[in-house]
C-alpha cells in the first residue's frame, strides 16, 4: 500500500465524463490521477505527507482548456507597457489623444502598437495621416477589436513596403484613396499580419508570455489550443518562443499547436517530431476560409441584409480548400477551419465530406471554428461527419443588436446555434479566441447559459435564448470537448484514473449557482501534473 500525494475531497466533483456531479475524492499520485472514489476509500491513501484538500461542496473539475487562442499574441496585447488598448474609446479625438500620450510615455518602444480600435462612430474613415500626427517618429499599428482591420501610419507602411504598386494579397484588401495610394487601413489578416508581426516581435516576450500564463492559471485554465494565425508573428518564431519557455521550465500549462495549413505541409512535417511532449505538442492544422460579417467578408449563402450587393467571398475557393484538406488528411493531420458565415460553414462541411468519401473516414478530429451562423440543414452534419464544432460562446453576445441587421431577422434563430448542434450529439469544444476576449472561462460559461453580456446582463431575455445550454454542458465543452478537438482526451479533459492530474477547485458549486454567481466565481486551486500551480491568496483548504 502506498500513500497519495494529494487527496481532494468534495461533495461536488464534476468528472466531465457525464453531466452529473458525484460525492467523493480525487486521489493523486505523482502527476496522474490514481482514482476517483468515495471519501472513505480515499482515506486509505492518506499518509503523514499527503495533502488533503477539504473542499466541502465547492466544485472540483478538470482544468479548463481554452480550445482556441492566439496565445503569444494574447500575451503581447495584454502587456500594458507595450500594447495600448483603445477599448471604450469611440471618438477620433480621444483615440488620437490616447495614442499620443502612450507614445510619449514609452519612448523606448520601437513600435507603438495597440488593439481594440473601433471607429464605427467616427464621421470619417481613419487615415495614415491622422496616425502620423500622433506618432510621427516610429511605426505604429492598431488592430480593430475583432482583429480583422488594421490601422497603420506612414512609417508602418514603409516598414512593410506597402505602396501604390503593391497588389492586394489573396484574402485581404489594402484600402486605397482615389489615386490608388494606401490610406493606412488594411482588411483581413493577409494584409495586416505582416505589419502586426513586426510590431509584436519587438515586444518583451518573456514578460508578455509570462504574464498571460499566470493569468491563465489564476482562472483555472491548464491547457490551450494555440491556433494560427499568431498576430503576424512568423510561425517559426511563435514555436521558438514556446520551445524556449518549455526548455527553461516556464511553460506549466499545456499547449497544443495548430499550424498554418499550406500546400506541401512543410512546417507540420518539420515540427511534428519536435513537439511531442505533454506540455508542447503538435496537434493539427488551421486555415481561415472567410472573414467577419461586420466587415462583410464573412461568406454567406444569401446577400447581406444591410448590403444586398454582396454575400461576401470565401477566402479560399472550394477546389483549393479541398486540395489542402485532402493532403492533410492523407498525412493524418486533423484540420480546423475558420468559418463564420453560413456559406463558409457549408463549404467546410462539404470539403470534409468529399475528403472522407475519397480517403475513407479516419476519425481525425477535424473541426470548424466560430460558426456564427449555420443553415438549419447543416446543423446535423457535424455529427454525421464527425466534425467538431469549436465555438466561443462569449462571441454570441458581443454584437447582439448589430448582428441581426447584418444578416437579417430570418437568420436570427441560427446565430451561434450552440444548443441546436449540441442536441445532435456533437462533441462541442469551447474557447475564447483570446485576445479577442480574455481567458476567464466564467464569462464564456455565463454567456452560454444566459446568452447575455457579462458586463451588463443585456439583453434581459438573452440573445436567441433558445440556444442556451446548461452549466454542465458548458463545463463539459470547456474540458472534455476541448481535449477532444486537440486529440488529447486520452490524457486530459476528464477526471479519470490514469489521466494527468490537471484539476481546478472553484470557490462554489457552479451547477447550483445563479448566473451572476457563476460570472463572479473564482478558481481557488489550479493543479497541473499533480502540483499546485496556483493558489488563491488567503485560501487554505488543507486539512
Amino acid at each position: 500500500m502506498h500513500y497519495a500525494d494529494i487527496v481532494i475531497k468534495s461533495s461536488s466533483i464534476f468528472t466531465a465524463e457525464t453531466l452529473d456531479t458525484i460525492e467523493g475524492a480525487v486521489v493523486i499520485s505523482g502527476k496522474e490521477i490514481e482514482r476517483v472514489c468515495s471519501a472513505e476509500e480515499a482515506q486509505r491513501f492518506v499518509g503523514p505527507n499527503t495533502q488533503v484538500l477539504e473542499c466541502g461542496d465547492r466544485l472540483v473539475c478538470p482544468g479548463f482548456n481554452d480550445a482556441h487562442t492566439h496565445f503569444i499574441q494574447n500575451g503581447v496585447m495584454k502587456d500594458a507597457s507595450y500594447t495600448l488598448s483603445l477599448e471604450g474609446i469611440t471618438s477620433k479625438e480621444d483615440a488620437l489623444s490616447a495614442i499620443r500620450k502612450f507614445a510619449d510615455e514609452h519612448p523606448d518602444n520601437k513600435w507603438i502598437a495597440g488593439c481594440d480600435f473601433n471607429f464605427d462612430e467616427w464621421e470619417e474613415q481613419p487615415t495614415k495621416e491622422m496616425l502620423d500626427e500622433a506618432v510621427p517618429d516610429r511605426p505604429a499599428y492598431f488592430a480593430s477589436w475583432d482583429m480583422h482591420i488594421g490601422w497603420m501610419n506612414s512609417k508602418a507602411l514603409e516598414s512593410i513596403g506597402y505602396t501604390k504598386d503593391t497588389p492586394d494579397p489573396e484574402g485581404g484588401v489594402i484600402v486605397r484613396d482615389e489615386d490608388g495610394n494606401p490610406t493606412g487601413i488594411g482588411k483581413e489578416p493577409p494584409v495586416n499580419d505582416p505589419v502586426w508581426g513586426m510590431a509584436n516581435l519587438a515586444a518583451n516576450m518573456d514578460r508578455a508570455l509570462g504574464n498571460v500564463i499566470s493569468e491563465a492559471l489564476s482562472y483555472g485554465v491548464t491547457a490551450t489550443g494555440c491556433v494560427w494565425p499568431y498576430g503576424g508573428i512568423p510561425e517559426d518564431d511563435n514555436i521558438r518562443v514556446f520551445q524556449t519557455f518549455e526548455k527553461e521550465g516556464k511553460l506549466p500549462i499545456r499547449v497544443s499547436c495548430f499550424l498554418k495549413m499550406e500546400p506541401g505541409l512543410a512546417n507540420p512535417k518539420k515540427y511534428e517530431p519536435l513537439m511531442r511532449s505533454e506540455h508542447l505538442r503538435f496537434a493539427g492544422l488551421k486555415q481561415i476560409t472567410d472573414g467577419v460579417c461586420e466587415a462583410h467578408t464573412g461568406y454567406l449563402t444569401e446577400p447581406y441584409a444591410d448590403d444586398p450587393t454582396t454575400c461576401g467571398e470565401p477566402a479560399i475557393k472550394y477546389d483549393d480548400l479541398y486540395a489542402m484538406v485532402e493532403e492533410a488528411d492523407a498525412n493524418g493531420y486533423p484540420v480546423r477551419l475558420h468559418a463564420i458565415g453560413n456559406g463558409a460553414v457549408k463549404q467546410a462541411l462539404d470539403v470534409f465530406e468529399a475528403v472522407q468519401k475519397k480517403n475513407g473516414p479516419k476519425r481525425l478530429r477535424n473541426a470548424i471554428e466560430h460558426i456564427e451562423s449555420c443553415r438549419p440543414e447543416d446543423i446535423g452534419r457535424f455529427t454525421e461527419l464527425g466534425v467538431v464544432p469549436s465555438m466561443q460562446p462569449i462571441h454570441s453576445v458581443l454584437n447582439v443588436d448589430g448582428y441581426p441587421k447584418l444578416l437579417g431577422e430570418k437568420w436570427r434563430p441560427y446565430m451561434w446555434p450552440i444548443k441546436s448542434i449540441v442536441d445532435t450529439g456533437a462533441v462541442m469544444a469551447f474557447g475564447t479566441d483570446a485576445p479577442v476576449w480574455n481567458l476567464n472561462p466564467m464569462e464564456g460559461i455565463y454567456a452560454a447559459v444566459t446568452r447575455r453580456q457579462p458586463w451588463d446582463g443585456y439583453p434581459e431575455g438573452g440573445f436567441v435564448p433558445e440556444q442556451r445550454i446548461t452549466v454542465a454542458q458548458a463545463l463539459q465543452a470547456y474540458t472534455y470537448g476541448s481535449a477532444y478537438v486537440e486529440s488529447f482526451e486520452d490524457r486530459i479533459g476528464t477526471l479519470h484514473a490514469g489521466k494527468l492530474a490537471d484539476v481546478v477547485v472553484m470557490d462554489k458549486n457552479l451547477l447550483d449557482a445563479s448566473p451572476d454567481e457563476i460570472l463572479h466565481a473564482k478558481a481557488l486551486y489550479t493543479l497541473i501534473d499533480g502540483k499546485v500551480a496556483y493558489q488563491a491568496e488567503g485560501v487554505d483548504l488543507s486539512k
